[in-house]
């Protein structure tokens, strides 16, 4: 296994979406299919939405991070675009996506009201808190899911609410924008992009075993992180590597570290049993006391408590 630490899905993600190459085209590909977004003019937004509401607790606040976001222009009018990244299936998330978007518009409410002439406004504006025909910035987002096993959750508002078909009618039904990177057919034009779906894809349906392509060992570090895979981690960036030598690599560095982890089992069971020390066992290991405690867990083994 590679010495060097796998950072976490989310960190990886948003190191990845930094470049505004990568970030446009999964608007342009995916949602507009043209060449709205021009990935020069994507500039840094705002990541944090905040705003208060009346519950039967009293008032209380709501906070949100969006994960990957900027704006731009279209014609001549600004956009939010927004990539929220998902490793696991959320089954709740065309709320949590309308969620982000809402607070985004209550969020440019707010501080449009703060700025226009209140000194002017009628009744009706004073209790809106904003002009008559205050336009608000449109948001877009996208959902980037990257887990293994297939999206099953949710498309829609409507695929979460008990109701028929006839009634449902006069409820506006908001889709998700849901990208499934690892089994879908996407036509990406940025390399990356197109690298990263072909990975993912083929190494969740296991059909790479003799594929002789070579991939950007960037692309290889990234899909390591978000397959939690981390004998394929640890590619010099600026390289490319032969899929199926990668993970012929990958599978004799299993071997390897399948069989030192045997050897390491019998430690966890010393130390549940209490015939070592968690001291002497991390010793043995060359590993800390938390570290051990983490394995054992992991192992399913009982961590003696002092």
């Amino acid at each position: 296994m590679s010495t060097k630490k796998m950072p976490g899905p989310d960190e990886a993600l948003k190191n990845f979406f930094e470049n505004n190459e990568v970030f446009a085209d999964v608007f342009n590909s995916y949602l507009f299919k043209d060449d709205v977004i021009d990935p020069s003019e994507l500039q840094p937004a705002n990541t944090a939405y905040t705003d208060t509401v009346k519950t039967t607790k009293g008032v209380e606040k709501i906070g949100k991070y969006r994960d990957n976001i900027r704006k731009t222009t279209v014609g001549a009018k600004y956009v939010i675009l927004g990539i929220e990244d998902q490793n696991k299936v959320h089954y709740a998330m065309p709320i949590r996506t309308m969620l982000y978007n809402v607070l985004g518009y209550c969020a440019e409410c707010k501080s449009l009201g703060v700025t226009q002439e209140a000194e002017d406004w009628t009744i009706d504006e004073f209790l809106s808190k904003i002009s008559k025909g205050t336009k608000l910035t449109p948001i877009y987002t996208v959902v980037f899911y990257t887990g293994e096993r297939a999206w099953d959750g949710p498309r829609s508002l409507h695929d979460m609410l008990e109701i028929d078909r006839e009634h449902g009618k006069y409820i506006p039904n908001i889709p998700l924008n849901l990208i499934d990177v690892g089994h879908d057919d996407l036509n990406f034009t940025n390399t990356a992009l197109k690298e990263l779906n072909f990975l993912l894809k083929g190494i969740y349906n296991k059909s790479l075993e003799n594929d002789t392509s070579e991939i950007s060992n960037s692309i290889w570090n990234l899909t390591a992180i978000l397959t939690g895979e981390p004998s394929l981690y640890g590619k010099k960036e600026g390289g490319r590597t032969i899929v199926c030598n990668a993970l012929n690599e990958m599978k004799q560095k299993s071997m390897i570290e399948g069989r030192a982890e045997g050897g390491n089992l019998m430690i966890y069971s010393l130390v549940q049993d209490l015939l070592l020390t968690p001291e002497v066992g991390s010793k043995r290991l060359g590993i800390t006391v938390e570290e051990l405690k983490n394995r054992m867990i992991l192992y399913g083994y009982n961590f003696p408590e002092r």
